[in-house]
């Protein structure tokens, strides 16, 4: 019989785990809402080479991911969690002595990125070792939500801390995020215990290898078609946060106001994952809670793909990121529940590893058929796609929802 006191501290080893998982959010983004002018300046260097130093991170993910999962379920979180802790905070503060050198930064950057795979793909296990089963969803819910959490912080802090081109504000930002990144480990390390009954951990059969746990998680029905949805789902998210303002400006609205729209979809996310996750988890439904909300999202997606008022699409942002964000904590419960927490850690590596695939391939899909548009209304004077030249891409990411929801018929509702 678990005591208050245990029960009451499973929410504060949750919060050393959802303060980590903010601040490499905070890291990944330091500098994307300073690209220009104030980086461009300080270090001397384009746009395109401070947008690889974003897009390393989810690259150098891919893989990481399934080797930190099956480490995940042999070593359990909490060592798992700090050795990632301690990557993101020595890189983040290695970044200070690359002084105005951009390349020497671009290195600490991308190896700070190695922390990432720890953290993420160890929320499952910590749920499923620490949190009653009508309370897992909700728990990878507020971790997860740690992420988005991070974003929001690092696009509002840093333009605020670094307003102009100053190398001295820029590594002040720099050490108040390693600050932040290393008080998160420490929390962490002095909080988590791997369980509340301070048991030893179960491992995997000695006579399972890796190659045994990875054969047994890909062959549950459940999990491949929670892979693809991961990779839609969170290629679809990252793709509309990375294009919104572009995509609202070439409609005539200020790039300002779509930064508001983009903030607000990041914003309703984290709302989102806790309501949702709450609901989930009182009436223990995940493929319903799934369905409805690729339901709704197709249509939302469809009114988004027309050219409206900017009210519309400042709801229609909110809707997105309220359904959507929501559904990733639906989706890392109903793998612990397929596979059982032994085999957590590996389940969530597959579809982290999926979801940063998704990212990457949908943002430069939706990129590429912005210009293919633009292309075609030149070559074949079709006039509409050079008005709303990132239509095809839109069409692109409804017809991937579509494809969604049809697979999402086929999950397998877990047993009570």
């Amino acid at each position: 019989m678990k005591s208050v006191t245990e029960l009451r501290w499973r929410w504060v080893v949750l919060l050393g785990y959802t303060l980590i998982a903010m601040s490499s959010q905070m890291i990944w983004l330091n500098f994307a809402g300073i690209a220009t002018p104030q980086v461009t300046t300080i270090y001397h260097t384009n746009l395109v080479m401070i947008g690889l130093m974003a897009a390393l991170w989810p690259l150098i993910f891919i893989p990481l991911a399934i080797p930190v999962g099956i480490l995940v379920d042999k070593v359990g979180f909490k060592l798992t969690v700090t050795i990632g802790g301690v990557l993101l905070a020595l890189f983040s503060w290695l970044r200070i002595i690359a002084g105005r050198n951009f390349y020497l930064l671009l290195i600490f950057q991308s190896l700070a990125s190695t922390s990432q795979p720890f953290i993420y793909n160890s929320i499952t296990k910590l749920a499923n070792n620490w949190f009653p089963p009508n309370e897992q969803t909700l728990a990878n819910g507020v971790g997860t939500m740690g992420q988005i959490i991070g974003m929001v912080l690092a696009l509002i802090i840093t333009p605020v801390m670094v307003p102009v081109p100053s190398y001295h504000d820029l590594v002040l930002n720099i050490i108040v995020f390693s600050l932040v990144s290393t008080i998160s480990l420490l929390f962490f390390v002095l909080t988590a215990r791997e369980s509340p009954t301070r048991h030893v951990i179960r491992e995997v059969s000695s006579s399972q290898g890796p190659a045994g746990q990875l054969r047994d998680v890909i062959r549950q029905r459940n999990i491949v078609i929670l892979m693809i949805l991961f990779f839609i789902g969170v290629g679809v998210f990252s793709a509309l946060a990375q294009w919104m303002e572009s995509i609202l400006y070439s409609r005539g609205i200020a790039p300002l106001y779509g930064d508001i729209v983009g903030m607000s979809m990041l914003i309703s996310g984290i709302l989102g994952m806790v309501i949702i996750s709450y609901i989930s988890d009182k009436y223990h439904v995940r493929k319903r809670i799934i369905l409805i909300n690729i339901s709704i999202l197709t249509l939302l997606l469809a009114i988004f793909s027309l050219n409206t008022t900017y009210l519309v699409y400042l709801l229609v942002g909110i809707g997105i990121g309220f359904l959507l964000v929501s559904l990733a904590p639906v989706g890392l419960q109903l793998s612990l529940e397929t596979v059982g927490g032994e085999l957590a850690g590996t389940a969530a590596g597959l579809l982290w590893l999926l979801s940063q695939v998704g990212a990457f391939v949908i943002i430069i899909a939706m990129s590429d058929l912005y210009y293919y548009s633009m292309f075609l209304g030149k070559t074949l004077r079709i006039s509409y796609f050079l008005i709303d030249p990132w239509f095809l891409s839109i069409i692109f990411i409804l017809m991937l929802n579509v494809i969604a929801l049809l697979l999402s018929l086929f999950l397998i509702e877990p047993k009570r």
